[in-house]
């Protein structure tokens, strides 16, 4: 088999916890034109190339019984930007994923039920939250396109999906349940 183009820079950005997208160039091109022979050459080293939905590649996490310490981070700070966007009425998606987000003027610190979160997971103002993004960059989730503003890469939505659904599991349990009632036409 021809060696497979970047492989070395490939394997070392997926084995750090990268997520590849588009935003990599010929990293991205490489993985996208032979994703079989990557999955391929991988796979005996009980490494899992998973290739998304939404067409960026990382490898499978082997976590097992320990979470990274910046999973619930994420989450949080996530399910905050959720939260902000559905009380706005906003297309959440298309808010999250649609447009460059000032750090400065992010929603995270404006409620105190969202601070309070925050607390819960060890971040306590947007110096932590800087840290996060900082971690959220390093794995291919975010990009700085200054040093204040930033916006969302495809391999976001790995844990923007679950914080969905989580939201939208939070927003049916408090909902009112209708109940129909046959009411008959008056004579």
């Amino acid at each position: 088999m021809n060696e497979l183009p970047h492989l070395k820079e490939i394997f070392d950005r997926l084995k750090r916890g990268t997520h590849l997208s588009p935003e990599d160039g010929e990293l991205f091109s490489a993985l996208a034109v032979q994703p079989e022979a990557y999955i391929a050459y991988f796979a005996p080293l009980g490494l899992r190339l998973i290739r998304h939905e939404r067409d960026f590649f990382y490898f499978e996490p082997d976590y097992g019984d320990k979470v990274p310490e910046t999973l619930p981070k994420i989450a949080v700070f996530s399910y905050i930007l959720i939260d902000h966007a559905a009380n706005q009425g906003r297309a959440i998606e298309e808010f999250v994923m649609g447009q460059n987000f000032l750090l400065s003027k992010l929603p995270h610190f404006t409620l105190d039920r969202y601070a309070a979160l925050l607390r819960q997971v060890d971040v306590e103002d947007l110096a932590d939250v800087r840290l996060l993004l900082g971690h959220m960059e390093r794995i291919g989730w975010i990009r700085w396109l200054g040093d204040e503003e930033f916006r969302f890469l495809r391999p976001f939505h790995r844990v923007f999906g679950k914080c969905l659904e989580i939201s939208q599991n939070a927003r049916d349990a408090s909902a009112p349940s209708e109940t129909v009632s046959e009411s008959k036409p008056r004579s």
